[in-house]
C-alpha cells in the first residue's frame, strides 16, 4: 500500500517537511510504503516547499519588520527566479502581543526584498502573501520599490494601515527602473477581497491587534486607496491577502495572482507522485471550515478526490469537522491530547509523535491488511 504525506505546516509547532514526515512514519510503521512531500499555500512555508521542488537555494538581505525595525530576511533564488514570503519580514510571528497593532504596521520589508532580487537580477519574482502583520494595501512595501503615496496637500505619506484613508495620488516618477522588466506572480491563500464584511480588515485585522473600532476605520481607508488606485483590484478573490498587499501590486505593478496550493503542487509533480497511491495523508495546526477556502490540504483533497485517492486530514485541533466531512476527506483526525495544555501540543516533538499515533492508529483500526 502507498501513501503520500503531504502536509501544510502547523503554524509555530512544525515545518510542512516535519508534519509530513511525522505522517509518513505512523504510516511506515503500520506496514505501508510512504513518502511525504513539502507543500504550502501561499503562507508561511510556501519558500520551503518551492526550494525543496526547484533545488533553489536561500539568500538573505537587509530588510524591516512589520514595525520598521532593521533584520535579516531570506528568500529563495533559482537562476534568475526569486521566491519571497512575506512572512520572513513582516510576519505576525515577530511581533509580541502587545506589538501588534495594524494601524501603524508597514510593509515596507517586503518591497526591500523585492528590490534586493532585482538587484540581483531576478527577473521572475514570486511573492507567497500569507502570514503578514499588515493591513496597509502594500503602500510600504510600494515606497521601497520607489512610488509616493501623497494626502490632498501633496504631502507625501507613510506606508501604515492609519494612512490609507489620507491617500489622494500615487507619484511614480521615482519608481524602480528594474520593476518594468519584472514579471510578479503573487502566491494566495485565500479567498477574501480587500474590504467589505469578508474583507482584509474585517477578517484578519482583529487577529493583527485591531480593535472593532480599528477595523471599520481600516476598512473605510481601503475604500478610499481602492479608488485611487484601482478598485477592480481590490474587489477580487484574493485581493484582501497580506492586508491587501497584491491588489496593489497587481493596480501598480502588473503583477498576477495565483492559487498559492496548486502552484506549489504542480511545482513538485504531486499529480504524477498519487497515481499509484491508496491514500493520501494532509493537514495543518488547525483545521476547520476555513480550510476549505483556498489553505493546502483543501486543494490536496482536490487533487485526491480528482485522482479517485481518499485523503486524511490530520491536525492538531479540529473544528467544523462534519463540514470537512461532506467536502470530501475521508477521516478528519485530531493529534493533539485535548487535556494537554495548548503550550505543551505545540512542542515540537510532542506534536510530531502526536501526528505520527494519530495516523498509525487511524491505518491499524481501519486497514488492519496494510
Amino acid at each position: 500500500m502507498k501513501i503520500v504525506a503531504a502536509c501544510d505546516s502547523f503554524k509555530g509547532s512544525l515545518t510542512s517537511a516535519e508534519a509530513g514526515r511525522s505522517a509518513a512514519l505512523g504510516a511506515g510503521r503500520a506496514g505501508a510504503q510512504a513518502v511525504h512531500v513539502p507543500i504550502g499555500d501561499g503562507g508561511e512555508g510556501t519558500v520551503a516547499a518551492l526550494v525543496a521542488a526547484m533545488g533553489a537555494r536561500t539568500v538573505s538581505c537587509n530588510a524591516v519588520d512589520a514595525l520598521n525595525r532593521p533584520i535579516c530576511a531570506e528568500y529563495a533564488i533559482s537562476e534568475k527566479a526569486a521566491v519571497i514570503e512575506v512572512a520572513a519580514a513582516i510576519g505576525l510571528p515577530r511581533l509580541s502581543a502587545g506589538e501588534r497593532n495594524p494601524w501603524v504596521t508597514t510593509s515596507r520589508g517586503v518591497g526591500m526584498m523585492i528590490a534586493d532580487a532585482l538587484a540581483r537580477g531576478c527577473r521572475r519574482i514570486t511573492v507567497a502573501l500569507g502570514g503578514s502583520a499588515t493591513n496597509d494595501a502594500g503602500m510600504g512595501a510600494l515606497e521601497a520599490l520607489g512610488f509616493a503615496f501623497r494626502d490632498a496637500r501633496g504631502n507625501v505619506l507613510c506606508g501604515c494601515g492609519g494612512a490609507l484613508a489620507q491617500v489622494e495620488t500615487v507619484d511614480t516618477s521615482g519608481v524602480n527602473p528594474l520593476l518594468a522588466d519584472a514579471e510578479l506572480t503573487l502566491c494566495c491563500d485565500v479567498r477574501n477581497a480587500a474590504y467589505g464584511p469578508e474583507g482584509c480588515a474585517a477578517v484578519f485585522a482583529p487577529q493583527k491587534g485591531a480593535d472593532a473600532a480599528m477595523v471599520r476605520a481600516l476598512d473605510g481607508g481601503m475604500r478610499n486607496f481602492a479608488e485611487k488606485v484601482g478598485d477592480e483590484f481590490f474587489c477580487r478573490p484574493g485581493s484582501g491577502a497580506a492586508g491587501a498587499i497584491g491588489a496593489t501590486l497587481c493596480a501598480l505593478c502588473g503583477a498576477r495572482m495565483v492559487d498559492g496550493a496548486d502552484m506549489v503542487l504542480d511545482a513538485c509533480g504531486f499529480d504524477s507522485l498519487i497515481k499509484d497511491a491508496d491514500l493520501i495523508i494532509t493537514g495543518e495546526g488547525r483545521i476547520d471550515a476555513q480550510t476549505l477556502m483556498g489553505k493546502a490540504p483543501a486543494a490536496v483533497l482536490a487533487r485526491g478526490l480528482r485522482a479517485g485517492v481518499p485523503v486524511v486530514a490530520v491536525a492538531g485541533q479540529v473544528s467544523d469537522r462534519q463540514r470537512l466531512l461532506d467536502a470530501g476527506f475521508a477521516d478528519v483526525l485530531r493529534t493533539a491530547d485535548p487535556a494537554q495544555p495548548l503550550a505543551v501540543s505545540m512542542c515540537a516533538q510532542v506534536a510530531m509523535r502526536g501526528i505520527e499515533e494519530a495516523v498509525f492508529r487511524f491505518l491499524h483500526k481501519s486497514m488492519p491488511d496494510v
